[in-house]
């Protein structure tokens, strides 16, 4: 089997790289196999993360030089030991077989130099993100074919040896120099292809200042490609002559609105130039509106429906990145690929940021308990320890017996597990926190909470918990209703509802507001063992978790009808639970994060 090489170029990436290497150590299929970080003087907790990683694992990390991700991979670039490089950004996650897919494409012909991989939608992602990506892949579909003349990186297989042959990427450009190596691999006679079924996830920078700033560096880098290759002005296969257009317009609209204030100032008349601002922006929404619509219906999503508001933004920050492009030609001094390609921020390690990043760093968690909240489930109990154990028989078992009256206390002996019992029935909530606050005096690194009915399986708590050892969040909801699901269900009115407002309030979409099937960390363990919601808890939990920062994920999980037995929930208990949630989006917002430091 032919070898590969994996190169990822890292700066201030702790936020993502966990879940980055994870993904890409997954792709060993036995075949010669090697992944190369390099370092380029992250300022964040990215090295220790990545050292977590490589414990044990054909990983090594090079330092870089800090002159920017092109000059990064170059190093990686001279460092691989096999014909086949894939390049990986610290930000992608990819999915199963996305490497092999990417290998069987470039197959045995030599003239096929690189394969670039699929970027698909993160319906988890934000808002200005799903609309990045949506856009992207509406111009993958545009694609007639597998030939393209644009392989983006970060998301891609390359030969070695051709890289080698044109010189590698140009450290000179930021943003744009996957661009530059495509067209001159073209022009030194390679085919480059698009392969549809290499799957990953881009998470692109969000909310509206993150993807103003990363607009900003496309269009400033933009500008550095086509001085190099004027012929390309009207862009490439992946981004075509009408996306190209778009800033020009743009540019246009923004002379005339500032002829028309000139004019105004000056006490004359701004009509025409006013109308042909608005002519030329109405067009711009127009053409966005009709493709916005297309995507829609495309991938039967509401998100493309803002591209006329967002690539009306987009278009204004490349027209800034083209005055600040032109105002340092005109002084005479050449771009940086600094200039277009900003490391992400370093925040400021609060206490919760510290604790964690020693979590990411961590890797999986050693000691992991499943706590049980149950009342009157005598009948299924040892139905779901048993699955439990046959899954992951590691895990401890801690069963919290909320004042049940059916003989359940007699039974907890026999299953030979660790239990918790109440003398009268307190509500899941409290079972739930008594349950946490156990494991974390204890000493336990995460917990992993399923009914005793038997809707949850142990064979997806794994699921559950590989974010929380990669990195990529505090706790992790399995969802019903996910759209990553083989046959997600369709959620009832009222879910779908509560969804929504939750997803409003918490910022992050919520598919799946009732699951009681979650794995908790330790950062969050800790928190919650204090401040677990009491009652009936799920909603309010996801309020909780983001007013108190933490990160909270969705991953889909098979539905289950309980094993025997009836569900304790009544009419009223319903209506209580409903006028409690109701009353905790109104007040959890307000309420001040709970403060908290490392270690407590």
């Amino acid at each position: 089997m032919t070898g590969v090489s994996v190169v990822v170029p890292v700066r201030n990436g702790a936020a993502t790289i966990g879940a980055t290497l994870a993904s890409i150590l997954a792709q060993a299929d036995g075949r010669p196999f090697e992944v190369i970080v390099v370092d380029d003087r992250s300022a964040d907790e990215s090295r220790a993360i990545i050292a977590a990683h490589a414990a044990g694992q054909p990983l090594v990390v090079i330092d870089g030089g800090g002159r920017g991700a092109a000059a990064a991979i170059n190093q990686g670039l001279r460092a691989a030991r096999f014909p086949i490089v894939c390049q990986v950004d610290q930000d992608v996650v990819l999915r199963d077989g996305w490497m092999r897919a990417l290998v069987n494409t470039l197959g045995d012909d030599p003239t096929v130099a690189a394969a670039q991989g699929y970027y698909e939608t993160d319906p988890r992602a934000g808002v200005c993100a799903r609309v990045m990506v949506l856009d992207l892949e509406a111009r993958y579909a545009a694609i007639d074919g597998v030939e393209t003349d644009h392989v983006c990186t970060g998301n891609s297989a390359y030969r070695a040896e051709a890289l080698r042959r044109i010189g590698g990427f140009d450290e000179a450009l930021g943003y744009g120099y996957d661009n530059d190596a495509s067209y001159r691999l073209r022009a030194a006679g390679y085919r480059l292809v698009l392969c549809r079924s290499a799957r990953s996830l881009h998470r692109w920078r969000d909310g509206c200042v993150g993807y103003l700033s990363q607009q900003y560096g496309f269009g400033y880098g933009r500008l550095d490609l086509v001085a190099k290759h004027p012929h390309r002005a009207g862009g490439d296969r992946v981004s075509p002559l009408g996306m190209m257009a778009h800033p020009f317009v743009a540019l246009i609209a923004v002379a005339a609105l500032a002829a028309a204030a000139g004019l105004a100032a000056a006490g004359a008349s701004p009509t025409w130039p006013m109308s042909v601002a608005a002519v030329l922006i109405t067009l711009l929404a127009a053409e966005r509106l009709v493709a916005g619509i297309r995507a829609a219906r495309r991938f039967r999503r509401w998100t493309p429906l803002l591209f006329p508001v967002l690539h009306l933004a987009r278009d204004l920050a490349w027209v800034a990145a083209a005055i600040a492009w032109a105002v340092r030609r005109l002084h005479g001094r050449a771009s940086l690929p600094s200039d277009s390609m900003q490391p992400r921020p370093v925040p400021a390690l609060d206490g919760s940021r510290r604790a964690r990043f020693a979590r990411r760093a961590a890797g999986a968690p050693d000691r992991v308990i499943a706590i049980i909240p149950a009342h009157n489930e005598r009948e299924n109990l040892p139905a779901v320890v048993a699955d439990v154990r046959s899954r992951r028989p590691d895990l401890d078992i801690l069963v919290v017996d909320d004042g049940s009256t059916d003989g359940t206390a007699w039974l907890l002996d026999a299953l030979d597990v660790q239990w918790l019992r109440f003398p009268e029935r307190l509500g899941i909530g409290s079972a739930v926190r008594a349950g946490l606050r156990y494991a974390s005096h204890l000493g336990y690194d995460a917990a992993v909470r399923l009914d005793g009915d038997g809707q949850h399986g142990g064979d997806e708590i794994d699921a559950l918990l590989a974010p929380i050892g990669d990195g990529a969040a505090d706790v992790v909801i399995g969802s019903r209703y996910h759209p990553d699901a083989g046959t997600p269900l369709v959620a009832p009115r009222a879910s779908r509802a509560l969804a929504a407002c939750l997803s409003a309030i918490a910022g992050a979409r919520i598919t799946d507001p009732t699951s009681g099937f979650y794995a908790v960390g330790p950062n969050a363990l800790r928190l919650l063992a204090e401040h677990h919601p009491t009652g009936y808890p799920e909603p309010e939990l996801r309020l909780f978790l983001s007013r108190n920062g933490l990160d909270a994920l969705e991953v889909p999980v098979r539905a289950r009808s309980r094993l025997a037995g009836r569900t304790s929930l009544t009419a009223g208990r319903v209506t209580t639970a409903g006028a409690r949630v109701a009353l905790a989006m109104i007040l959890v917002p307000l309420r001040p994060p709970v403060r908290r430091g490392v270690g407590k």
